[in-house]
């Protein structure tokens, strides 16, 4: 039997849409023309969006210049500048332009130090054994944009001074352009304002100062955010704990260079002693072999030191503390020694034949710009009945504590650059004398 199959009767798949289409020309005419003028509208609106980003985000990198400032006759440079894909750093001394990704560093000697100036006039003056990275250094690349220049300093160690310039207009812009300036350090970054800051890096930590201006200080983690004001400072000490104290908590931007100057710590006189302040005796050529005592006391209800010594037969002796400094002060504006001083008896009038012998004398040792130590001498003194002379000495009433602060010594005719000792002493032949709350405060 044969099976007759009526074909206009199957259904073909696909066949309605098809014939739909090649029924209905016009509308697949209006499909395209709609998609291609979608496509038109599309572009028209992105391509000048792309150009407006282009012309207000897109940023060209700019040089800054960086030389050595030599404190010595000789011209060695001290300093080194390490140039991407260089493989050797180069020595410099003239103003030399150096780019982004950038190192510069300066060695260990007193002298050490160099001196940068970016493109929009802002400055880095880099002292003794430091190192900065230049991470970023860029401006708008057209004068449209009201993007700001923006300059990342990667510090690792040592004192920089950064002197963060106040907007202004760079060639081919019409009005002022502001800076982001941003520090980085291995313990906090600070975004800085105009104005004037140190920044130290050691193996202690990191701290930031502010002379002029203000800065907003944010933690590595980014969940702490300060800002620092004028006269403040921001101290991140590794060795300290967090829970003892808020690194990101302000603090007055002066400071003490020396330690233990309420004499609060422990005090030890032992040749061998781990502490800051060293006993010393120095019974000159005179023969004599009487040694005084010196000591921490309570006396009128603060801690003091006492300086004392009896039976001298009026043979000369000095007794005194001295702390080492070694401290580079060339970077502060004031640097000033106070203290509460207290002086109860001596036998040797004013001070002494050379005027050099006080029962109680101050004494900073120094060295200048030029490398030669000099000193800051302050003796005091209760009575002069034999009329010796008293160069450098001021009369104080008897057993009475009077505190004293010396003037700027950064103003002195030989002005420090680095600090070497704090000395405390007395000299002559009966004393006792007693001082308390000795500050070297720099700002």
């Amino acid at each position: 039997m044969k099976l007759e199959v009526n074909r206009a009767a199957l259904p073909r798949v696909g066949a309605p849409q098809a014939q739909a289409i090649q029924g209905n020309p016009e509308r697949m005419a209006w499909l395209v023309l709609f998609g291609a003028f979608a496509a038109c509208i599309a572009l028209s609106l992105l391509v000048p969006f792309l150009g407006i980003q282009f012309f207000r985000f897109s940023t060209i990198a700019q040089p800054a210049s960086v030389q050595a400032a030599p404190l010595t006759p000789d011209k060695v440079t001290p300093v080194r500048v390490s140039l991407p894909n260089v493989t050797l750093p180069l020595a410099i001394l003239d103003p030399t332009d150096v780019n982004e990704n950038s190192r510069i560093e300066t060695d260990t000697t007193d002298n050490s130090r160099a001196f940068m100036t970016f493109f929009e006039n802002s400055t880095a003056t880099i002292y003794k054994d430091a190192q900065i990275a230049l991470d970023e250094m860029r401006q708008p690349q057209f004068g449209v944009s009201e993007q700001p220049n923006r300059i990342v300093i990667r510090q690792t160690r040592g004192l920089v001074r950064y002197g963060v310039a106040s907007p202004v207009a760079l060639p081919g812009e019409s009005k002022p352009r502001p800076t982001q300036f941003l520090v980085r350090t291995p313990n906090f970054d600070a975004w800085l304002n105009p104005g004037s800051y140190a920044f130290t890096v050691d193996d202690t930590g990191s701290q930031m100062s502010v002379r002029e201006g203000s800065a907003i200080v944010v933690s590595q983690d980014g969940a702490r955010q300060t800002n620092v004001g004028q006269g403040q400072r921001i101290v991140y000490d590794t060795r300290v704990a967090l829970a003892e104290r808020d690194p990101f908590q302000p603090l007055p931007a002066a400071q003490d260079l020396i330690v233990n100057g309420t004499f609060g710590s422990p005090f030890d006189c032992s040749p061998n002693a781990n502490t800051a302040w060293k006993c010393y005796s120095d019974q000159g050529g005179d023969g004599g072999n009487i040694n005084g005592s010196i000591g921490p006391v309570t006396k009128d209800n603060r801690y003091a030191i006492q300086i004392k010594r009896e039976n001298s037969n009026q043979n000369s002796a000095i007794t005194g503390i001295r702390q080492i400094i070694d401290r580079d002060v060339s970077d502060y504006r004031t640097l000033k020694l106070s203290a509460d001083i207290r002086v109860d008896s001596h036998n040797l009038s004013g001070g002494g034949y050379l005027s050099t012998e006080y029962p109680l004398i101050l004494r900073v040792r120094y060295r200048d710009v030029n490398g030669d130590e000099a000193e800051y001498v302050r003796g005091f003194y209760i009575q002069n009945d034999n009329n010796n002379p008293t160069a450098n000495g001021e009369l104080e009433p008897q057993g009475q504590w009077i505190p004293i602060e010396s003037s700027n010594l950064l103003a002195l005719p030989v002005k420090p650059f680095r600090i070497l000792a704090v000395e405390i002493y007395a000299s002559g032949w009966d004393y006792e004398s007693y001082i308390a709350n000795v500050r070297l405060q720099a700002e």
